[in-house]
């Protein structure tokens, strides 16, 4: 399938160009007025009417939900299940093959294996968090350089990119040259599900982090009969807090109350913050045993190939989609030898196998087809110089099988 695009006219804010190579070159976020994004402390009714004006059925706007979006992912936990969720796609290897013969095409896999392409790669990968994304492919000294669109500028169900995140004048991004939308087919993204459970960690945190503040050192009161005396009490006091001894006039009765205990904190605080850390890791890794420290090793290695098999399998294929249905018609229209119609971008299957297991199926197929040894150098990492012939060893001779000796002869039979 390829995106159809409009003729670019000069009544937006940009004015097409007669050549592709310039139209190219110029940025759609130019357009875009710099503002000040929100960075005031998030809730849960912040939440709810993000939600309600990412989905407004006649003007929708996505600001208030992608700055929300944008501080929740500001935490320890979200972004090493994030990183490990990219990672299990990032780190595939892949290429473009011809769509009738399945050959790999060397040179468009080349063209690919270049920075610019990584950072789109990164770009899907961000899709999957913001719902969408929304980048130009654009040449700048004679390099693609992909230029992402700030989500907050975004309407997507309108394909709109509002030159102020709330203001009336916008773009319509698809007529601009260079313009892929990466829309995924989540609701409001794969992290919306699990922001309440981020804000109330952060809460439960901030919590916990006054009630150390208010307990954490044991509390100290004295008493003296002597009213004289306290001023000079109170200093010591102060100073006791710190030098853990002091001198107390005759009289004084000193008592310390260790509060930081009290409660139970650990189970008020801490269950809670767990608790909520293991709510964010399911959706997006499918389990919370990777970045568990209890988790054990039987557990982790089935939750991982549920990552690799199930959920990386999933985000690859919506990958491919958008670079062969999008990527690779804009690259052809830049003049690169991209064509979506003869030539098809794939991940390497064969990586959900093991070198061992690889080399085994292969070993064995030897015995019975002839293998392109140039194919085993590449796949194996082989130095081969060339076949080696081996002559056929000679077949033992069975003992059972040879001719019997002759028999003697008797002393009656020699005289016969």
């Amino acid at each position: 399938m390829t995106i159809k695009r409009k003729k670019y006219t000069s009544s937006r804010a940009f004015q097409a160009k007669t050549s592709t190579a310039k139209q190219s070159d110029e940025a759609i976020i130019k357009t875009i007025v710099a503002e000040f994004k929100d960075m005031t402390r998030k809730d849960i009714q912040k939440w709810r009417k993000a939600i309600t004006a990412a989905e407004n059925p006649t003007e929708p706007r996505w600001a208030a939900m992608q700055d929300l979006i944008d501080e929740m992912i500001m935490d320890g936990h979200v972004e090493s299940v994030l990183t490990i969720r990219y990672a299990a796609t990032l780190n595939h290897r892949f290429y473009v093959k011809d769509s009738t013969t399945g050959k790999p095409l060397e040179e468009q896999t080349k063209l690919l294996k270049k920075q610019w392409f990584y950072q789109f790669l990164e770009a899907c990968c961000d899709a999957l968090v913001h719902k969408y994304n929304v980048v130009q492919i654009i040449s700048a000294e004679e390099k693609l350089k992909v230029v992402p669109v700030p989500y907050r500028n975004i309407s997507i169900t309108q394909q709109r990119m509002y030159l102020e995140a709330f203001g009336t004048k916008y773009v319509d991004y698809m007529e601009v040259p260079g313009i892929i939308e990466i829309n995924h087919r989540s609701r409001l993204g794969i992290i919306n599900s699990v922001i309440p459970n981020i804000i109330w960690k952060r809460n439960a945190m901030q919590a916990w982090a006054e009630f150390s503040e208010k307990f954490g050192m044991p509390l100290i009161t004295a008493t003296t009969a002597n009213r004289n005396d306290i001023k000079r009490i109170e200093m010591m006091l102060k100073a006791l807090g710190e030098a853990a001894q002091a001198v107390m006039p005759h009289g004084t009765d000193v008592q310390i109350h260790d509060l930081a205990n009290a409660g139970n904190p650990v189970n008020t605080y801490e269950k809670q913050i767990r608790l909520h850390d293991e709510q964010i890791s399911k959706p997006i890794v499918g389990s919370a045993t990777m970045t568990d420290t209890a988790g054990n090793r039987s557990q982790t290695e089935v939750h991982e190939r549920t990552l690799d098999d199930k959920i990386a399998t999933n985000d690859k294929r919506f990958f491919g989609f958008i670079i062969n249905d999008q990527l690779f018609p804009v690259l052809q229209q830049m003049g690169l030898p991209f064509d979506n119609t003869k030539m098809e971008f794939v991940f390497d299957d064969t990586e959900t196998m093991t070198m061992s297991e690889h080399w085994k199926m292969v070993f064995e197929a030897i015995s019975e087809f002839d293998i392109d040894t140039e194919w085993i150098a590449t796949t194996f990492n082989m130095p081969i110089t060339g076949v080696k012939t081996t002559t056929p060893e000679p077949a033992a001779v069975d003992d059972k099988k040879k001719t019997p000796k002759a028999k003697a002869k008797g002393l009656f039979e020699n005289f016969q």
